[in-house]
Order: C-alpha cells, then structure tokens, then sequence
C-alpha cells in the first residue's frame, strides 16, 4: 500500500467522506457535483459558444480543484452529458405529467403537453441551446445525446399513440411519430430563433392541431391499392 505522509491512499479517500463543518462527507461530496453541473451548464451554453468549457475552464469558475472534479466525472465530455442529460430528464418528467391521466382528452392533454415543452425550453436559452444550437452540434457528446433524445421522444410518442390513442404497434405508428418529434424540433427551434413570427398561444395551439391530424392519418389502415380505407 502506497502511503504518503504516513497515511495509506485508501485512508485519504475514507477521510473525504468523513463529517467536517457539520456536513457528512457524502453530502460535500454531492453539493461540489451540483456545483460543477451548473457551472459546466453555464459554460457550455454561453450565447458566445462553448469554447470556456473545459476541465480547467469549469474548475476556475467553480472554485474548485481537478481533484475534485474527477471525484464526480471522468472528462470534460462527461459532465456534458450529464448536463444534457439532466435537462432532457426535466423535460421529459414535466412534460408526460402535464399530459394527465388516460382519462384526459386527448386535445388537452397535447395542448397541456406541448404548452410545457414550450415554456421549458423558451423560458430557459440554456435548454434551447442544449437542444439546437450549432455551435454545440460540434461536441461529440452533445451529438450524441441529441441523437439518443430524440429516439426516446420518438418512443415516447409512439408509445403515447399506442396506449392513449389505442393505436396498434406499426410501421405507421412509426413514422407518425418520428415525423411529429422532428417537426416540434424545427418549429420550436425556429421560433426561438426568431424566424418564426406567432404568438405562443397560437404555436402551442397548431402543433397540438397537426400533432391531431398526424394521429388521425396515422389511424386510418391503407388498402392494398394504396388508398385510405375509412
């Protein structure tokens, strides 16, 4: 056992967790984590682009060690994902309550739905960033927790269309759900963007409507010949 000082390095990591300032170690220890989050959040979403966040970049404004900030993450691209991860969590959890119980309608449920997932993301440019900026299209990480985000909101609305709209499991399914998921991304990003002239009220009330329409079309079963069968 390699010792220092006359303490053992499995001693050093015991004495971390042990209670200082009236805080058991274990809850130092996650305060700094949280501490690192947002500030890796703030970084990593500045309007001017990410180019501060960095392990050294996130110590500096945390006023932390390295040492401390690999007790909770591994590298600079792990504390990304679990920032982007943390915001994905919020949406999602927010968003499927806001639906209600099987009971609620199914237009006020997607309005209630949409209306969250909106002011989720416009009442926080950091989410909107996470979500659709460019800038951060280039961190490996960010890539691919969009990608992984978008495939669970897809099955989340397929699974949505399934058990609320008593839709069963197909190809068209599918597509519907896929088509809704990508098309909220574009309208929403656009809005923010500024390229999007509508009230939120109204944005809010015309994806729930084609988030409808969509469903209805999905609905109905081709016959072989290619035409709707009603």
């Amino acid at each position: 056992m390699i010792r220092a000082g006359g303490a053992t390095c499995q001693d050093a990591g015991v004495d971390q967790l042990r209670t200082y300032g009236g805080k058991p170690g274990a809850d130092r220890r996650e305060e700094r984590r949280a501490r690192l989050l947002a500030v890796g959040r703030l970084l990593l979403t500045a309007a001017e682009g990410p180019a501060g966040f960095s392990v050294r970049g996130v110590c500096r404004e945390a006023g932390l060690t390295p040492r401390y900030f690999y007790e909770s993450f591994a590298d600079a691209g792990e504390l990304a994902r679990a920032v982007y991860d943390d915001c994905i969590a919020t949406i999602t959890a927010d968003t499927l309550a806001a639906m209600g119980d099987l009971a609620t309608e199914p237009e006020d449920a997607m309005r209630a739905a949409l209306g969250t997932l909106v002011d989720l993301i416009a009442d926080d440019p950091a989410r909107g960033r996470l979500l659709f900026s460019p800038a951060l299209a280039a961190v490996p990480e960010i890539a691919e927790q969009r990608l992984a985000s978008t495939r669970l909101f897809v099955q989340l609305v397929g699974s949505e269309a399934t058990t609320r709209g008593d839709l069963p499991a197909s190809p068209r399914v599918r597509v519907g759900a896929e088509l809704m998921v990508g098309g909220v991304a574009q309208v929403v990003s656009a809005w923010l963007d500024g390229h999007l002239e509508i009230e939120r009220d109204e944005l809010v009330a015309t994806l729930a409507d084609v988030f409808l329409a969509v469903g209805e079309v999905v609905e109905v079963s081709p016959t072989s010949d290619g035409r709707p069968r009603g």
